[in-house]
């Protein structure tokens, strides 16, 4: 579920347009998803680093 900008009502994610005020959800780029998987990992690879030390 995700907040709609336009009306604050929760809606489905899957959908494009909200059913109760007709908000046109934009579409996420396929590079913009994969970039920010990139940036997660990068940001939680020192903490895997240190959890290997420890262990």
């Amino acid at each position: 579920m995700e907040e709609c900008p336009s009306c604050a009502l929760e809606v489905a994610r899957k959908l494009k347009v909200c059913p109760y005020c007709g908000y046109e959800f934009p579409k996420q780029s396929n590079s913009r998803t994969l970039m920010a998987w990139v940036m997660a990992i990068l940001l939680a690879w020192p903490l895997f680093e240190i959890i290997k030390l420890i262990f």
